[in-house]
């Protein structure tokens, strides 16, 4: 399997003399019919930490290395109408590791999207709604899968979910007023994740654009999950520079934690996250991103470390205390971000040193509480027509006992071709 990595890896060596862009305004003309997407190839390999207890409760084969491949095509189509449009968006998905092989097929969204005038627009199917405006998290994300913060921009899949929304333009500082509602209903056969069975889950966002600046009120009503309410808004205060945020509250979220011996409490009570981020392009076109996320649902340095504890021993004596780390890992300690406070820190450039179609960046998660943190370098080559090729580096540290010093990977090296089509 390195071999397929070593080829992908190569292609970024081998593209300085590659086509140049070409425009078509053709390509633009709105069309009755659409169809598109992209093929991907990824080659993944991991050095896992073995002695961690994250690594041990996945592969308690004690494993030190593991190779995978991953095939990934998705399609997506459009039917225009006069005033309607049907669409959708497949993901099929083959999988090959050392331990299983497997693929998976979903839509990830898609339906009738109904406007019959400039005001008023109807939607009715799977749908990503993309609430908030952070970058790598979104605390007011209440109807929506939670983004990868290693990887935001990865394609999600959406809920089914029926949807009105009404859009008024205006003079004066307010320009812009527009109400959406939604309905997110939960059935053993469809939206099962999203909580329990038998709610309609009625959801609503109101968007405001009053001084330049956008502003979201958003709420999710008492159903599959309790109720919650927040808001966000982004300003750009200069050519340069925006400023984002999103704070949210969850009332009676219901939280179960250990202590190091594995004695469980468990215990309900109003939640509040936040996020506050910035965004700046230099003179050079360096982008930075950098962001503050409080986790308000998240375990604190001390409770994650207790969690640990317990599980290590667990898994050396086995047993039901074994199954009860399990469980406990799968229920929220496992989670990709479980802690309480974070710092995420992005920088990409582009076409650095005249290095045309490149763009490398590096970003950095920290865990403010425990000082863990991850760093990801990476290189992107977009100089042939509907190719792009990455690679990335993924490099975990921390003490014994933190978030990411107990995470299964200690470092991954992975690269990937997409093809757009």
């Amino acid at each position: 399997m390195r071999r397929g990595l070593y080829l992908l890896l190569a292609l970024f060596s081998l593209c300085a003399g590659a086509e140049e862009f070409s425009f078509d305004a053709a390509e633009f003309d709105k069309k009755t019919f659409e169809f598109g997407g992209y093929a991907e190839l990824k080659q993944e390999a991991y050095t896992l930490r073995p002695d961690s207890v994250l690594a041990r409760l996945n592969f308690p084969d004690g494993r030190e290395r593991l190779d995978r491949t991953t095939g990934i095509v998705e399609l997506s189509g459009a039917w225009h109408l006069q005033e309607a449009v049907i669409d959708l968006r497949s993901h099929s998905e083959w999988v090959h590791d050392q331990r299983a092989s497997g693929d998976v097929q979903r839509i990830q969204e898609g339906g009738l999207h109904w406007m019959p005038g400039h005001e008023f627009s109807l939607d009715l199917g799977k749908r990503v709604q993309r609430w908030g405006k952070g970058y790598a998290w979104n605390p007011v994300g209440f109807i929506e899968r939670a983004k990868d913060a290693d990887d935001p921009q990865q394609s999600r899949e959406g809920y089914l979910m029926a949807g009105a929304e009404w859009v008024k333009s205006l003079d004066g500082p307010l320009t812009t007023l527009s109400l959406t509602a939604l309905a997110v209903p939960t059935h053993n056969d469809w939206n099962s994740d999203f909580g329990l069975p038998g709610h309609t889950n009625p959801a609503a966002k109101i968007y405001l654009l009053w001084h330049d600046t956008d502003i979201d009120l958003l709420w999710l009503g008492e159903g599959s999950r309790t109720a919650r309410f927040g808001l966000d808004f982004s300003r750009n205060l200069g050519a340069n520079l925006e400023v984002h945020g999103e704070w949210a509250r969850i009332f009676d979220q219901p939280r179960q934690e250990t202590d190091n011996l594995g004695n469980v409490t468990q215990s309900t009570g109003d939640a509040d996250s936040w996020l506050l981020g910035l965004r700046y392009l230099t003179e050079r076109e360096v982008t930075w991103i950098a962001e503050l996320y409080r986790n308000g649902t998240g375990y604190t340095a001390d409770a994650l470390a207790d969690f640990y504890t317990f599980a290590d021993a667990a898994l050396t004596t086995g047993g039901a205390a074994a199954t009860q780390a399990a469980t406990l890992a799968q229920v929220g300690y496992g989670r990709p971000n479980p802690g309480r406070d974070y710092l995420y820190l992005r920088a990409s450039a582009k076409e650095p040193f005249d290095w045309l179609y490149f763009t490398p960046a590096l970003t950095a998660i920290a865990n403010l509480d425990d000082h863990s943190y991850s760093l990801t370098p990476e290189l992107s080559y977009t100089g042939i027509t509907n190719l792009e090729l990455r690679a990335r580096a993924a490099f975990t540290h921390g003490d014994r006992y933190t978030e990411f010093g107990e995470k299964p990977g200690k470092h991954r090296v992975e690269a990937y071709a997409r093809w757009y089509f």
